[in-house]
């Protein structure tokens, strides 16, 4: 789903005082999300995420980190460790949760 969502994320294993990276979400699902971030970070990193306007946070693993995207932020998709429900969404059953089969035309 495509959603701007305010966030703050950190390295897992950052020094407690560290500073946390304000970030925006470029697409979320149940399991996971796309960020845009200034720093690359390596795939199997751990972040901890935030929101920015709640107490709400999670813990998520780096499973994807593009190319550039302009000459100073990078896409990086990653998948919670923990269990679902961090976006306070509700998202749609896919289609053959509901009973219904591809149509061949």
């Amino acid at each position: 789903m495509v959603m701007r969502v305010p966030l703050l994320v950190n390295l897992s294993s950052a020094p407690p005082l560290s500073e946390w990276e304000p970030v925006e979400t470029v697409v979320i699902s149940l399991h996971g999300g796309m960020i845009r971030t200034h720093r690359g970070i390596p795939v199997g990193t751990t972040l901890d995420i935030r929101m920015r306007h709640t107490q709400r946070s999670a813990r998520g693993r780096v499973v994807w980190s593009g190319q550039e995207v302009t000459a100073h932020t990078v896409d990086v998709g990653f998948e919670f460790l923990e269990p679902p429900g961090f976006w306070g969404v509700h998202f749609p059953a896919p289609r053959s949760a509901e009973g219904e089969r591809p149509r061949i035309q």
